[in-house]
Order: C-alpha cells, then structure tokens, then sequence
C-alpha cells in the first residue's frame, strides 16, 4: 500500500471496523439498506456484484452520500470474480473491491484506480496467494467455518496481515474475532432484523446498527 491515496482508504476502513455486506436479490432493498447503513454512520459499505444493477445502486448512493455530506464514506463492490467485473466496478467509482477467492486481476486493477483490494482466503496456502498478489487486505471467508480460533491461528503465522472475517459474524461474536486478530470484519445476513428490514422500520434499524458499531468500536 505504496500508495496514498489506499492508505488513507484503509485508514478510513480500518477505524469503521464494521463493513455491511449487503447482498439482496433486489435493487431497492439493497439501496435502502444502504441509506440506513450511512444513516447509521457506517463510512465503509460492501455492495455485492450479485445485486441485479448494483453499479446503479453504487451510483445512487454515491450521490446520496455526497448531498449528506458525507464525502469520507468508502462505497466497495464484494463478490467480484474476474477483471472485468473490476474493471467495470471500477469505472463506477468503487473505492474498494473484493473478492471471495484469489484473484490477482483485481489487485492490479484496484490499484492503478487508486482503490483498495480485498482478497478471499481461508488457508494458509491460500492467503499466501493472496499476498503474493499484493492484496491490500486478506478476507477469510467463510469465517463462520474455523471461527474466531482459525483466525487467531492464522493471524500467528501472518502477524502482519490485514485480515478481516466475513460470514457468519455477529453482534455477539464480533468481539472474538477483534480479538483473535481481525483488523475490521464483514457483516452481511446478521446485519439487519430481517422483519424490521421487510417493514422498512428505518428508525429501529438505524438505532440497532448503531448500537452494532459502538460495540464493534467505530471510531
């Protein structure tokens, strides 16, 4: 992370320490969703490539974002796969991509663009990819499978690493992963009560969400 500009992004990222991982099947869920994330206070939000028109969403909520004032918000896209969906993210303004596996397309891409790049991994070989690959931050995914004590084991061999677990983590689990290591975590099906979310019921939403980051330590 040679370059500024990613370093302050991952500084931006690093002190959020929760992500949203929203991934819905619909293109107005998802936004909603994400306006109650900024409304929140979230400054990072992870916009997954499955969302049907998810550039439009990444648009939309960029402009939002900005008529709020709330320029410092880092709007990424998750689940990208080969380059051309980077490059694609890329041209809509994402500040960050990740993927769920290695793919060193994306680490170019992000970085000629100025974003940051968040690859997936889950064992040792395959975080050594994953660096190899100069990827600014290593995502273990699925966390849920090795949990907080997977994390921590890896974490020892690779004190280094940026690591942030994603899938499967919760308010009540997210201070174990903190602990074993994690720099930031990934938030996606836990983030919301989903009948609170069916009923759009902003206000809970938005107090739940934020009584999430003051437990995650949002700065």
């Amino acid at each position: 992370m040679a370059d500024s500009i990613p370093q302050h992004r991952w500084a931006v990222l690093r002190a959020a320490r929760l992500i949203p991982v929203l991934r819905y099947q619909d293109a107005e869920t998802a936004l909603y969703a994400a306006q109650v994330a900024l409304r929140a206070g979230c400054r990072g939000i992870e916009l997954t490539w499955t969302i049907p028109g998810v550039l439009d969403v990444l648009r939309s909520l960029r402009a939002q974002a900005e008529r709020a004032g709330q320029t410092d918000v880092l709007i990424g896209v998750g689940t990208v796969l080969d380059a051309g969906q980077a490059r694609s993210a890329l041209e809509a303004g994402a500040d960050f991509l990740v993927a769920p596996g290695v793919v060193p397309a994306l680490v170019e891409l992000a970085g000629a663009a100025g974003a940051l790049s968040m690859l997936g991994a889950f064992t040792p070989t395959e975080i050594i990819a994953a660096k190899a690959a100069g990827a600014d931050v290593v995502k273990i995914f699925p966390a849920d499978t090795g949990g907080p004590g997977h994390l921590a084991a890896v974490k020892a061999v690779f004190p280094d690493t940026s690591f942030c677990p994603t899938g499967g983590v919760t308010r009540d689990n997210m201070a174990a992963y903190f602990r074993a290591g994690a720099d930031i975590v990934g938030m996606g099906s836990n983030l919301f009560d989903k009948a609170r979310l069916a009923a759009r019921d902003t206000e809970a939403l938005v107090a739940a969400l934020r009584a999430t980051l003051q437990d995650a330590g949002a700065a």
